[in-house]
């Protein structure tokens, strides 16, 4: 069997979790978060913030700062080193914007992301090699992402069936269908699962990834990108 997957790579493009998620201006999104956690706990520290939100404590400092400035969470001193942080009328009007436009956002993403995989899948089947598959038209996810999920919703206005999923995040099923390790995708895998084609489940496209995809011994017929 050729060499694996490189595990970076795949964690990188194919495993992303949020690849349908908001696309905001910088530091909106921490902003936003900012807001929502100071609403449910007045009494939480810069420190847990910038855990709870996984970015650097000075990060979270600047943008408490900025925060501040522009009036929208208010700051009063309980201890000499303890404070609590407080939304105004204008920062509870502020987390409920960016709640919107985050919403609305994700939701046309949501669309869009729907639109390419529905595409994708007609071509697979339109293109559909008539020797292979035995009557079913098997196909393989190549990931378990949010993508990944949204495709398998698809599936069903199609004729493809998914066969399994390649996947190198440790889970061994996928909605219900078998997960092979990243290490076993290979022409042989096609062969073995009865599928002619493996779906790469990311909204983005990466070179390296298709040169590797090509050097395990899969050809461009064999490999669809959404």
């Amino acid at each position: 069997m050729n060499g694996p997957i490189a595990p970076c790579r795949l964690d990188a493009i194919v495993a992303e979790r949020h690849e349908v998620s908001s696309q905001t201006a910088p530091h909106d999104e921490h902003i936003g978060r900012i807001l929502q956690v100071i609403d449910a706990d007045d009494s939480v520290s810069q420190r847990s913030i910038a855990s709870k939100l996984g970015i650097a404590l000075g990060l979270t400092n600047l943008l408490v700062k900025r925060l501040v400035t522009r009036g929208l969470i208010r700051v009063r001193h309980i201890q000499r080193h303890r404070v609590r942080y407080f939304l105004t009328p204008a920062g509870m009007a502020e987390k409920a914007r960016m709640s919107r436009l985050a919403l609305a956002s994700a939701v046309e993403r949501y669309a869009e992301a729907r639109r390419r995989i529905r595409d994708t899948f007609q071509r697979i089947s339109v293109e559909w090699p008539e020797n292979r598959g035995g009557g079913q038209k098997r196909i393989l996810f190549l990931g378990t992402g949010e993508v990944a999920e949204i495709g398998f919703i698809c599936l069903h206005e199609t004729d493809l069936t998914l066969a399994g999923v390649v996947d190198d995040q440790g889970r061994s099923e996928f909605l219900g269908v078998q997960v092979y390790p990243a290490d076993a995708l290979s022409g042989d895998l096609l062969r073995e699962a009865e599928a002619a084609s493996v779906v790469v489940m990311s909204l983005r496209d990466d070179h390296q990834l298709r040169h590797h995809l090509a050097s395990l011994g899969l050809n461009s017929s064999e490999v669809f990108w959404l």
